[in-house]
């Protein structure tokens, strides 16, 4: 890859980071906007029995959703000494599932944002 090719590659990868950057704070606000609507919507469907809605492509169905805590190492570690008495046998099983994780690496950009002139005299 020549110089010119490489300037023009990073400046492609540049706007596209942006314009991602800018897409996932418009998806944030969408998904918080959508998720204090569904809760209304849901106290509504539940209140009057409904289990469906209809729409013009598709059906809309009220629903309970069970979720699970996720299997933190703090988890796992707080779990094991409820059944273990003794420390030492947790902290070597500890280190034993800690070892034994698959581990990969890549390599990318990461491009980190400099403080503005103006949020410094915050």
């Amino acid at each position: 890859m020549h110089k010119e090719e490489f300037e023009q590659e990073f400046k492609k990868w540049a706007q596209l980071d942006s314009k991602i950057r800018t897409a996932n704070a418009d998806l944030k606000t969408w998904r918080s906007e959508r998720e204090t609507t569904e809760t209304k919507i849901c106290e509504y469907m539940k209140s009057k029995g409904s289990k469906n809605i209809n729409t013009n492509d598709s059906v809309i169905t009220l629903c309970e959703e069970t979720s699970y805590q996720s299997l933190t190492y703090g988890y796992v570690e707080k779990c094991l000494g409820e059944i273990i008495a003794d420390k030492e046998h947790v902290k070597h099983i500890m280190n034993y599932l800690k070892s034994k994780r698959e581990v990969s690496k890549s390599t990318g950009l990461r491009r980190t944002y400099k403080k503005s002139e103006s949020s410094n005299n915050v």
